[in-house]
């Protein structure tokens, strides 16, 4: 009996005997998300491994529970790799890191990991193995499973394998910081103007002072900039980038302390949420949240101008009316919860799948609602 026949049994069972199951990877955000109706946990970390490699295809497949560091370790031997660095550790699951829709801020450059993805293997609520997209870069299959699977938290189906887009790695990359100007209007002059420069970063960060601090640099906001290349592409755009004054080479390390940002807040399992508006707004949610954080201890922010998101971290003690404050403290913002309290969900945020279309589609896939039920809101 192969693995994936195991996971179709193993929903099988659950819908037989009615026990909902709570979708995992290596669990490392098992308490991310509403707080679900699951009493047994369906752990995908055992199922691990490189399917298929095709160096020169730039594509490789592999089980859901392979891990991020284990894709770097395959690809980096052929200069090769999978540009998706999402906040936390590398120990994190591919499959787990697609169910959320987590990226980081090479983002910027290579896109969201739905746009990494070319091809899903899933087990649905009612015990089908599906498959959409393929396993070359062009690939044209109807309508896009891919990406409904990308981001719906494990309540379309359990990912069983997935189909990677790879890059080639940079021969030198480089790691930059800049100083980041007082006031709203000279923030947003400044981001114009890193976005305008003739340079082809492969990742644009703008953090506060906490992470700043972690990063080894004085303790007010900067400007992480990443760019590679060969040496006269990377030497070119270092001259771009001093032309603009206050610019200062970092060790390439300070990417892992922007991803380990949650283990720096006060306490555990902090809450996260991300605002996100017109990329020409980010100067004006970043001056209001900046003024809306300025008195929690241990708060941390950070964003990735090109996308229009701002990322918040805070505590997990935080009350809930200082959390709604910063929710409405800029104007024109899409919220979105990564981690919250359990209390503080219903209040917040109760569900995101409201709509009939989302109703209709989590019914189609998972009829029996045995596939963490209730994690992005109930189905009526």
């Amino acid at each position: 009996m192969t693995v994936t026949n195991s996971i179709e049994d193993l929903v099988s069972d659950a819908v037989a005997v009615g026990t909902p199951l709570r979708i995992a990877g290596r669990s490392h955000w098992s308490d991310a998300g509403r707080p679900t109706k699951a009493t047994r946990i369906a752990s995908l970390a055992a199922h691990a491994g490189i399917v298929d490699y095709v160096p020169g295809d730039l594509t490789i497949t592999v089980k859901s529970g392979t891990t991020l560091r284990e894709i770097e370790q395959a690809t980096s031997a052929n200069g090769q790799w999978f540009p998706l660095d999402p906040f936390g550790s590398s120990d994190g699951t591919i499959g787990a890191t697609i169910a959320t829709g987590s990226y980081g801020p090479l983002a910027h450059s290579f896109g969201l990991v739905r746009d990494l993805v070319l091809g899903i293997e899933f087990v649905t609520g009612d015990a089908r193995l599906v498959r959409g997209g393929g396993r070359v870069v062009k690939n044209v299959a109807g309508f896009d499973l891919v990406r409904l699977v990308t981001g719906s938290w494990g309540t379309i189906g359990v990912i069983t394998e997935a189909t990677l887009r790879l890059y080639s790695h940079p021969p030198r990359p480089v790691t930059v910081s800049m100083t980041v100007p007082e006031g709203g209007a000279a923030l947003a002059q400044r981001i114009a103007s890193l976005m305008e420069a003739p340079v082809t970063p492969l990742a644009i960060e703008l953090v506060d002072a906490h992470i700043a601090t972690r990063a080894g640099l004085p303790a007010k906001p900067a400007f992480l900039i990443e760019i590679g290349g060969n040496e006269a592409s990377v030497m070119a755009q270092l001259v771009s980038l001093s032309r603009l004054g206050g610019m200062t080479e970092l060790n390439h390390g300070v990417w892992q302390s922007l991803r380990d940002i949650e283990d720096s807040i006060p306490g555990e399992r902090p809450i996260v949420m991300r605002l996100s508006g017109l990329p020409g707004s980010v100067a004006g949610i970043w001056s209001a949240l900046a003024a809306a954080v300025a008195g929690i201890d241990g708060a941390a922010l950070h964003a990735t101008p090109s996308l229009g998101v701002v990322r918040c971290v805070l505590p997990q003690d935080t009350p809930l009316d200082a959390v709604a404050g910063i929710t409405g403290a800029a104007t024109g913002v899409t919220v979105i919860f990564e981690r919250l309290p359990s209390v503080m969900w219903s209040a917040l945020s109760p569900t995101i799948v409201s709509d009939g279309l989302s109703q209709r589609i989590m019914r189609a896939f998972d009829p029996h609602r045995i596939l963490n039920p209730g994690i992005l809101g109930p189905v009526t």
